[in-house]
Order: C-alpha cells, then sequence, then structure tokens
C-alpha cells in the first residue's frame, strides 16, 4: 500500500458520517496541514520527494476547502496562504520535471541544467502555520449540514462536466484539457474525503484512472514546451501522436462519468 493510499484512508476515517459535517472538514484540513507541516521539515533530505509532497497535499486541502458551503469569504482567506505555498515550491518541481525531460530527449545534457534555489522554509512554515490559524474553533463548523457539503461536490462534478464537454470541442486547444485535468483531480479529492458507498468507491476507481490519462497529456505537452524552448533539439513526432492517443482514451473514459446529470451524482453521495 503506497503513501496515497494511507491518505485517503485516514482521510475516510474523518467521514462526515462519523462526526459532524462541519467539524469532520476541519478536522481533514487540519490534518492535512500537519502533514504539510512535516513534508517542511523533511525537505532538505528529500527535496523533490517533499516537493512534490506539499504541493499534492496543498492541492487536497485546497479542493476541500471548496467544500464549505456559505464559505467564500473564509475560502479565499484560506486559499490565499495555500496558492503562497504551493508556489514556494514550484520551482523545485519545475526542475523536476526539466531534468527527467532532458533525460530523455537529450541525454548527457541534463548535467548542464542549473540547480533550483531551495525554497524559503521559514517562509513556507510561515504560511502552513498561518492556514492552520484558519481552521480555529468557531460555533460555524458545528452548525455546518451534511447536505450542504453534498451540495457544494455537486457544484464541483457540474464544473468537471462544463470542462469535458470543452475539451471534446473539435480542435479543442491544450488549456482545455488542463482545466479539465484540474477539475477532475478536484472530484477526485472531494470524492475521496466523502466515500461512503459501493456505487461511490467505484466512481472514484474511473475518476482516478481518468485523472492519470489526462496527467499524461498534461506531461506530453509540457514536453512539447521545453522541447521547442531548446534550440538544439527538435519534437518528435510521436510526441504529437501519443498526446492524440492520449486525447482519444480520456474522452472515452468520460461518457460513463461525467455524462449523467448532476442529481445522479448527488444520489451517489447518499
Amino acid at each position: 500500500m503506497g503513501p496515497g493510499a494511507v491518505i485517503k484512508i485516514k482521510l475516510m476515517r474523518l467521514s462526515p458520517r462519523k462526526l459532524a459535517p462541519g467539524s469532520a472538514l476541519r478536522a481533514a484540513l487540519r490534518q492535512l496541514l500537519r502533514q504539510v507541516l512535516r513534508a517542511i521539515e523533511k525537505f532538505p533530505q528529500d527535496p523533490d520527494g517533499q516537493a512534490h509532497f506539499v504541493r499534492t497535499r496543498v492541492k487536497r486541502l485546497q479542493s476541500l476547502s471548496r467544500l464549505v458551503p456559505h464559505g467564500k469569504v473564509w475560502q479565499e482567506t484560506f486559499l490565499e496562504p495555500c496558492r503562497a505555498l504551493k508556489d514556494l515550491f514550484a520551482e523545485t518541481r519545475d526542475a523536476t520535471i526539466v531534468q527527467g525531460f532532458a533525460g530523455k530527449y537529450a541525454p548527457g545534457e541534463a548535467r548542464h541544467l542549473r540547480a533550483s534555489l531551495p525554497p524559503d522554509l521559514v517562509e513556507a512554515r510561515r504560511l502552513a502555520e498561518g492556514a492552520v490559524d484558519l481552521l480555529a474553533d468557531d460555533p460555524y463548523w458545528v452548525k455546518v449540514e451534511w447536505k450542504e457539503i453534498a451540495h457544494r461536490a455537486v457544484d464541483t462534478y457540474r464544473a468537471a462536466r462544463a470542462a469535458w464537454k470543452e475539451a471534446r470541442r473539435g480542435n479543442a486547444p491544450d488549456e482545455a484539457f488542463h482545466a479539465w485535468r484540474r477539475r477532475v483531480k478536484r472530484l477526485l479529492y472531494q470524492c475521496e474525503y466523502l466515500g461512503g458507498r459501493a456505487r461511490l468507491t467505484r466512481f472514484i476507481r474511473r475518476v482516478d484512472r481518468l485523472g492519470e490519462v489526462l496527467g499524461d497529456i498534461q506531461d506530453v505537452c509540457l514536453a512539447e514546451m521545453w522541447l521547442k524552448k531548446q534550440e538544439s533539439l527538435r519534437v518528435p513526432p510521436d510526441l504529437s501522436r501519443s498526446k492524440e492517443s492520449l486525447r482519444r482514451s480520456a474522452l472515452r473514459l468520460a461518457p460513463v462519468l461525467l455524462g449523467s446529470r448532476p442529481k445522479v451524482f448527488r444520489q451517489m453521495l447518499g
């Protein structure tokens, strides 16, 4: 069992079906922030791995915070340090990606690439601790009802569905698939947290698979962009063919997930 599976299980234990819905959601956000703080401490020993870990946990934080009902002002306040925290580790992440491209498309050239500057870990801790403070005890959390959280998840499903419709248009740009991927990942993280019924479990597996394919498309797009910036390298024709094949795969996977009306998805939530 990988670390991702462990985190999913831990989040499921905090399901709003076992605690008051708002309290459970706040507890899940706090748990993710504790994981972020531990990763920041471990960063010097494993920069690439911990940078990836921080960014994925922050993305989960952003996704789950959007389940908070009637909290638009709070969300924007909470998302601000989350975005800044994710950006602090972006250069380390980008350097890892570029090293991978160089190793694959320009063997022997990777050693000439500039090492990324380390993130400001003091600032990273400050941002994470500030986000924790925004989860302070408040009577509001206790009043949050399950149906309100479910309604927010339906909004996420609706947004993923709309992004799919944009991506399936003829000659859709790469940006359309990137936007679709972001919304699918948000849907995945929220469904993993909500957990529960067998139909939703099957749905989660399928969303995860679609997210992987859309992630592969994004990797190909990034490789194309990087190669186009290198004066001495050309973009291999198989990259374009690979992207088209992946696009077709994603569009084939989508109807069984996103073809239903939002009210059908709501029924899965129980």
